[in-house]
C-alpha cells in the first residue's frame, strides 16, 4: 500500500450524516498496524487495526490468541462505524496528531453494545431498517471505541499506565489474588520486570499497595484501588 493512499487512513476532518465479527466484546492491545483494503461487495475501502501483545478483559467466547485483527469500514461521516470509533481516539489526541502516531502505542478496545457493563449502542442510519420499528432508520448499533489510550495527553479520562508498576496497579483492581496472579504472569510488560515479577510472587507487591492504602481487599478478597490513589 503506497503512502499516499495509506495517509487517506485519518480520523480527522469527518462529516455528520461495521462491526467486524470477533468474540472480542473488551480488549487492551498495542496497535501494530493499520492497513486499508477495498471493501468487498461494495464500491468503498475497509481498515484492518492489527493488533498485538493483546490482554483480554472481556469475550464472548474463549480467546487464547495474542493478536486480534479488528475490521471497520473507512468513512468520512461522523455518524458511521469509523466515525464513531475516530471521537473516541480522538479525544485523547492533541490537535496536530492522527491514527498514525498511535502506531506502537497501547489501546483499549470496547463494543458498544450495552452488555456486561459496556457502553449503549449508538444511532446509525441503515437503509434495511424496519421502518415500523425505526421510523427514522436510525438503528442502535454495535462499534468499536477507543476507552484508553497509553500515555494519552489529549482530554480524555482515560490513560493506560506506561510502567509495569502501574500495569500491576491497573490489572490487580477488581481481581483475587489468584486472578491478579495470572493476568499479571501474562502481561508482556510485567514479565520483561524481574524485580516486579518477583515481588508478586512473594506476595509484597500486594502487601505494598494494602499497607500504603493504594487498595482495600473486601470480604470476597477481591481487591480494589481506593479512590485518588
Amino acid at each position: 500500500m503506497s503512502e499516499p493512499v495509506k495517509d487517506l487512513v485519518s480520523i480527522r476532518g469527518l462529516v455528520d450524516s461495521e462491526f467486524a465479527e470477533s468474540p472480542l466484546r473488551k480488549f487492551t492491545g498495542v496497535l501494530d498496524s493499520y492497513v486499508p483494503e477495498p471493501a468487498r461487495g461494495y464500491d468503498g475501502t475497509r481498515v484492518n487495526l492489527n493488533f498485538r501483545d493483546i490482554e483480554v478483559l472481556q469475550s464472548s467466547e474463549p480467546y487464547n490468541f495474542p493478536t486480534a485483527v479488528i475490521n471497520i469500514g473507512l468513512s468520512n461521516k461522523k455518524s458511521s462505524r469509523w466515525g464513531f470509533f475516530a471521537a473516541s481516539l480522538e479525544k485523547f489526541l492533541p490537535e496536530d496528531e492522527d491514527i498514525k502516531e498511535q502506531v506502537g502505542k497501547r489501546l483499549g478496545m470496547v463494543v458498544t453494545d450495552g452488555k456486561d457493563e459496556r457502553p449503549e449502542a449508538k444511532l446509525m442510519w441503515n437503509s434495511k431498517a424496519d421502518v415500523a420499528k425505526f421510523p427514522d432508520k436510525m438503528v442502535p448499533t454495535a462499534v468499536w471505541e477507543v476507552f484508553e489510550l497509553e500515555g494519552a495527553s489529549g482530554v480524555g479520562e482515560g490513560t493506560i499506565p506506561t510502567t509495569a508498576a502501574e500495569q500491576a496497579m491497573r490489572l490487580l483492581d477488581g481481581k483475587t489474588m489468584s486472578e491478579f496472579n495470572k493476568a499479571a504472569y501474562a502481561d508482556p510488560a510485567i514479565r520483561k520486570d524481574a524485580l516486579l515479577q518477583r515481588s508478586i510472587t512473594d506476595k509484597s507487591f500486594i502487601k505494598a499497595m494494602l499497607v500504603g492504602k493504594q487498595f482495600s481487599k473486601d470480604e470476597n478478597e477481591v481487591y480494589h484501588r481506593v479512590v485518588g490513589k
